[in-house]
């Protein structure tokens, strides 16, 4: 984390969150004696999506810094929230890519058509190997 700028007040705090993490294993009902943890977070714990969060969005902006796949909006930030017509101006009106969705500990990757996506899976693949993540091709769909 402070690799990204955040203050070390801030480490300290999340770590001490998880300093001395124990987990077990349940082996024919019967549990394992405790051993310790020293990657990843808790289960349940309140903190596990933001931490989430955080380190996808590092590893999202490495993926994709110097490329620009996704599908292409336009967007104006004065005014209503929605009116078309106001998007068809040549001023005022910025462009921008989604290239991604995230949601909880799950992400969504967009093209902004078919053979863009190829290309995309090969940054994301190589930003998870930099990170750590691995892709779950059992919930993977096109």
């Amino acid at each position: 984390m402070s690799k990204f700028g955040y203050p070390d007040r801030f480490i300290q705090m999340v770590s001490q969150f998880h300093d001395g993490m124990q987990a077990q294993v349940l082996d024919g009902g019967e549990p394992s004696a405790p051993f310790p943890v020293f990657k990843g977070v808790k289960q349940a714990c309140v903190l596990a999506l933001t931490l989430f969060s955080m380190m996808f969005s590092a590893m999202l902006t490495d993926a994709f810094n110097a490329d620009t796949p996704g599908i292409g909006i336009r967007y104006r930030t004065d005014g209503k929230l929605y009116n078309p017509r106001r998007l068809q101006t040549k001023t005022k009106v910025h462009t921008g890519r989604i290239r991604d969705f995230l949601f909880d500990d799950d992400c969504s990757l967009n093209a902004g058509n078919e053979a863009d996506m190829p290309h995309s899976m090969n940054l994301f693949s190589t930003a998870c190997d930099n990170f750590g993540p691995t892709i779950s091709t059992k919930k993977t769909t096109v």
